[in-house]
């Protein structure tokens, strides 16, 4: 993006030049931040647009969490202010799921439709919109529009930004060249990321640039994403919506979503206590319970101490975004210690202060380490479905528990004593298997 001298002397803040063909398609290219880190992801593909029908599809290739996938939003259009349905359909793999885009800020889930063609103008209208200023974009002479809008209640604000063509270069006119969407407080798990950018090129419009079979389900079975509202804010944290769609983090805990329900079996297992599978002391049990890991055919192990902390944390992201919520409720319910320690959106700040404390005190890296160990394979045994751990097996490399059980020392610090804690609670489940 840049802002040569001397351009263009078309009209300038003509708002109504921002408004889309009503249908179009584009090649994509997207740029995120999810945090105030500088932490990114990228993705590209192709965008399709039908503002007629309420119909978008997006195949990326691949999204942000590195893999293919393909996004298709049908909304069917009663009139032109309501909407009689909208679903959106996500297919990442073998697996596509469904679920329905309401308006969480209006009352009796009401559905809502694709992005308006007119939608800076009518930003605009509720006084929101300011003129930035002419510029180019990847050589595209721009129109470059900001809508900024305060929450004062929670102390928020989020800002659009489009770029639309002035239809000097080949590019028709009120044609989005680059979308960004900013958010003071983001929260990429929910879909609210810091900043996220959209540039579109190569575009074709007109009738013929999309057809009815481009909106059709991506799959010929597509899981809905349990419909009732409480299920669905157990097993992601929040209700799913129509910010949800571009989250990376929304879609890798959505994959799950097929393996959400324990089993009978599963659920037995949660509500009781070990009556089998215990060693004589702290190491047989371990043996024991490794033995069982190493038994498994397709279970790929190897042991504690070859793990870095940073292989650890990828291993528990994985097992966390795969959880089943109806086991952690169990759990909960019995004042179990087999209850999580840590949820998913506080795993990556663990982590940091982990391995800040273990460069600053190498001696505490090995009960660290050996204590991430013990939880990991307790998040593999109890927290999974039987569906979960299946699909499991095939992704992650699980450690092994470690033989030897830590004592804390009569010289240790605040700090020693804290992890020492921490290593106390992330053994507990191994101890209910020792006699």
């Amino acid at each position: 993006m840049s802002t040569p001298a001397n351009p263009p002397a078309a009209p300038v803040n003509n708002i109504t030049d921002s408004i889309w063909p009503s249908k179009w398609t584009a090649n994509v290219s997207a740029w995120d931040y999810g945090d105030f880190s500088d932490k990114t992801a990228t993705a590209s593909g192709k965008f399709y647009f039908d503002g007629s029908t309420g119909h978008t599809r997006a195949d990326w290739t691949p999204y942000t969490n590195g893999k293919d996938a393909t996004q298709v939003w049908i909304a069917s259009l009663s009139t032109a202010d309501t909407v009689a349905s909208s679903n959106y359909y996500v297919k990442s793999g073998p697996i596509c799921i469904s679920f329905p885009i309401t308006d969480p800020g209006l009352p009796n889930k009401v559905q809502v439709s694709v992005e308006r063609p007119d939608w800076m103008s009518f930003c605009d209208q509720g006084g929101w919109a300011k003129y930035v200023g002419r510029e180019q974009v990847d050589g595209v002479w721009t129109d470059h529009w900001s809508c900024h809008i305060d929450y004062i209640g929670v102390n928020q604000s989020i800002t659009f930004q489009n770029w639309h063509s002035l239809g000097l270069d080949a590019v028709p006119k009120g044609l989005p060249v680059r979308v960004t969407g900013g958010n003071s407080a983001p929260n990429p798990t929910q879909g609210s990321p810091r900043l996220n950018s959209v540039w579109y090129s190569n575009f074709k419009t007109g009738d013929d640039s999309v057809k009815p079979d481009d909106f059709k389900k991506p799959a010929w079975l597509c899981i809905p994403v349990m419909m009732d509202a409480a299920e669905q804010k157990e097993f992601f944290g929040f209700v799913p919506t129509h910010k949800h769609v571009m989250s990376a983090d929304f879609h890798q805990r959505a994959h799950w979503a097929v393996h959400a329900n324990s089993s009978a079996a599963d659920l037995h297992r949660a509500s009781s206590k070990p009556v089998h599978l215990k060693g004589a002391n702290f190491k047989d049990a371990m043996q024991l319970l490794n033995s069982r890991l190493t038994d498994a055919p397709l279970l790929q192990t190897k042991a504690c101490s070859t793990f870095t902390l940073a292989e650890l944390e990828q291993v528990q992201r994985l097992l966390l975004e795969a959880r089943s919520p109806a086991l952690q409720r169990v759990y909960e319910e019995n004042s179990d210690t087999r209850a999580l320690r840590v949820q998913l959106t506080e795993l990556a700040q663990q982590y940091t202060l982990l391995q800040q404390i273990t460069t600053a005190r190498p001696e505490l890296f090995a009960k660290v380490r050996d204590g991430l160990c013990h939880e990991t394979v307790m998040l593999y045994v109890h927290h999974l479905s039987e569906g979960a751990r299946e699909e499991v097996q095939h992704l992650v490399t699980l450690p092994l528990m470690p033989p030897t059980q830590h004592a804390a020392k009569a010289e240790d610090d605040a700090i020693a004593t804290q992890v020492h804690s921490t290593y106390n609670t992330q053994v507990s489940c191994a101890v209910c298997h020792v006699q």
